[in-house]
């Protein structure tokens, strides 16, 4: 039995189908921008991490609902697209090729350029399985999950296998070409000039996951958004506003920066790792963030803050993904004592008194 709130009810024309497809188009730039750098192992591993979101929720749905025939894969969720969502984010979220060193089924060129990584499929599938049937679809599908899909679905693999080797080395179809996958300005904390900011926009430097490499690509998926209303774009700059201003106080004014250096320094935090990203494609998410515009501010500010103390003082360089774990699981928490007023609402007109010859008598601020 479902509970249906008090009307009114505002009617929409965004199905969730429409929603999903219109956070498709706007990733399209990144994954065209990823495929530029890194080449033909961000397509192997977005079909692969397509096929396996697809097939793990058509099977859950199937299971659920013990209907083994075309009726049950007609009223199965794959139809709303969100496990596409999920899959091009997750495949944004992973480096080009995650070799794991214990299993050895990786394929490598002459030129020290990996040619083929059977790991990587094999890390791609799980992550997609774990994301799809653990956080999604055991919680009851979408709009039900307690965290970002495709979030958890880069953790998982980060704790499971990154001491295997899986995140750390540098990988590219172009070998020592333009873009690599590896460490990245937060984890050499190399003096910055504005030449490296400049790369860092364009792309032109090494990134942790394929997805975040150019910053132009996330700004037109951000700049699409916004325009089709499909996320409020105070969100994702409250977020990045919160980490530039926390980073400043507690890691580039005690690295002893000095003038325009602090200056560059914040703007490399802001550049570098999957903040942008982030924000814009997962700090957006409509299911895993608070409901309200100041439970919003709340979680944006948190996200910030915890991406900040994780690279100031933590054991990772990075940290956006733990944060945003941790404010996905803070989200009830919010939404429970941050309440929308209902419509309508009106504020009660304090009653004050005033004395008269018979005494004191209450009358309203209006009389």
């Amino acid at each position: 039995m479902k509970t249906v709130s008090a009307s009114p009810h505002i009617a929409s024309k965004n199905s969730t189908r429409r929603i999903m497809i219109d956070v498709l188009i706007a990733l399209c730039p990144c994954v065209i921008a990823a495929c530029v750098f890194y080449g033909y192992h961000v397509v192997i591993n977005l079909v692969v991490c397509l096929a396996f979101c697809f097939g793990a929720e058509l099977l859950y749905n199937l299971i659920i609902g013990k209907k083994w025939n075309a009726e049950g894969v007609k009223n199965a969720s794959v139809k709303d697209l969100s496990f596409a969502v999920t899959a091009v984010i997750l495949t944004l979220n992973l480096p080009a090729v995650m070799p794991v060193s214990k299993w050895g089924m990786t394929a490598v060129g002459k030129n020290g350029s990996v040619v083929f990584s059977f790991d990587t499929v094999v890390l791609c599938a799980l992550a997609s399985i774990f994301a799809i049937m653990l956080v999604k679809m055991l919680f009851g599908g979408i709009g039900k999950n307690f965290a970002n899909p495709a979030c958890t679905g880069r953790i998982f693999l980060f704790i499971a296998f990154g001491g295997a080797g899986a995140f750390g080395l540098t990988s590219s179809l172009f070998g020592s070409g333009m873009a690599a996958t590896g460490a990245t300005w937060l984890g050499k904390r190399t003096s910055v000039t504005g030449a490296m900011l400049l790369d860092m926009f364009l792309g032109n430097v090494a990134t942790a996951a394929v997805g975040e490499t150019c910053v132009i690509a996330i700004l037109a998926g951000y700049v699409y958004l916004s325009a089709r209303k499909v996320i409020d774009p105070r969100v994702p700059l409250m977020v990045i506003g919160s980490l530039a201003l926390f980073a400043f106080l507690f890691d580039v004014v005690p690295s002893g920066a000095r003038g325009i250096s602090m200056l560059y320094e914040t703007l490399a935090h802001v550049l570098s790792g999957g903040l942008l990203f982030g924000a814009v494609f997962m700090a957006t998410d409509y299911a895993t963030t608070p409901n309200t515009f100041a439970g919003s501010v709340i979680f944006a500010v948190g996200v910030g803050l915890i991406t900040a103390l994780i690279r100031a003082f933590g054991a990772f360089p990075e940290g956006f993904s733990f944060a945003l774990l941790v404010m996905n699981i803070a989200t009830p928490l919010i939404d429970k004592y941050v309440v929308p007023k209902p419509f309508g609402y009106v504020k009660p007109i304090k009653q004050k008194k005033r004395r008269g010859k018979g005494g004191e008598k209450a009358v309203s601020g209006n009389e």
